[in-house]
């Protein structure tokens, strides 16, 4: 199976399909820079990512469900396991960005049932979960402080 497929030239740069063993599927891809090895090791990073950091995001993610759903007065979904979260969530785009470094970056824009109108974003670089929130179009190679209010991560 192609990890990536379809990579053309469009409106946004380049734009193709990533295939995520994660989440069983392939969904768009999105770079504005032309570097292609560099698109090709971030799809890779996200089929790498090793269990302890998808454990962290699903649980970065569950704390996002839960603080948005109590601050709307909804009642808490109860997870078994935290990867059960991933059965919520849906990734829409991988957005790679310029490649200010030689590291790989997952940089995803994900929906989410529990917040459909601002879906959620994850960033991560360095086998660190830097950001798991609402979609903000965040920088990845920027810094992120996971105390911050709109930062579960």
């Amino acid at each position: 199976m192609e990890r990536i497929r379809g990579l053309t030239v469009g409106e946004f740069g380049l734009e193709g399909e990533v295939h995520s063993a994660l989440f069983e599927r392939y969904f768009s891809l999105v770079s504005e820079e032309d570097d292609v090895d560099f698109i090709h090791r971030c799809a890779a990073y996200l089929d790498t990512l090793e269990a302890p950091i998808i454990d962290h995001l699903c649980r970065s993610s569950i704390r996002y469900c839960d603080a948005f759903l109590s601050e709307i007065g909804e009642p808490l979904i109860e997870f078994a396991t935290p990867r059960d979260v991933l059965k919520l969530i849906t990734p829409s785009v991988m957005i790679v960005p310029y490649p200010e470094q030689s590291t790989p970056v997952v940089h995803l824009e994900l929906e989410c049932e529990w917040e459909p109108e601002h879906g959620m974003e994850w960033i991560i670089r360095d086998n660190q979960v830097l950001y798991v929130g609402p979609f903000n179009g965040e920088n990845p190679w920027q810094g992120f402080s996971p105390k911050a209010a709109w930062n579960f991560a």
